[in-house]
């Protein structure tokens, strides 16, 4: 039988009698849009490289870091970078002076 046999033989079958029904969905991929500067996409794109890896996977797992980090963050807690931090730190001593 050839391969559009079978897929027409399966079509024509009206037979449910050994049917099973899919406890489980199959999850849906839901494409979330971000634009970049230049500068990042391109440091993106070198470090899923070096990484061996492509910077959509890259950008799943950095996301996926993110949301475990700030869902396992006491209420009320700030997650942010150390160079964020400095930046904050240096204004508010430059205001303080």
């Amino acid at each position: 039988m050839s391969a559009n046999s079978d897929i027409q033989a399966a079509l024509d079958n009206h037979d449910w009698s050994d049917a099973e029904v899919a406890s489980e969905r199959p999850r849906a991929k839901i494409v979330h849009s971000v634009r970049l500067p230049a500068e990042w996409s391109e440091a993106l794109e070198a470090e899923a490289d070096r990484r061996g890896t492509t910077p959509s996977r890259l950008m799943q797992d950095f996301i996926l870091t993110g949301l475990q980090q700030s869902s396992a963050a006491p209420e009320g807690t700030v997650v942010t970078t150390r160079a964020a931090l400095h930046r904050a730190l240096d204004a508010a001593l430059s205001n303080a002076a």
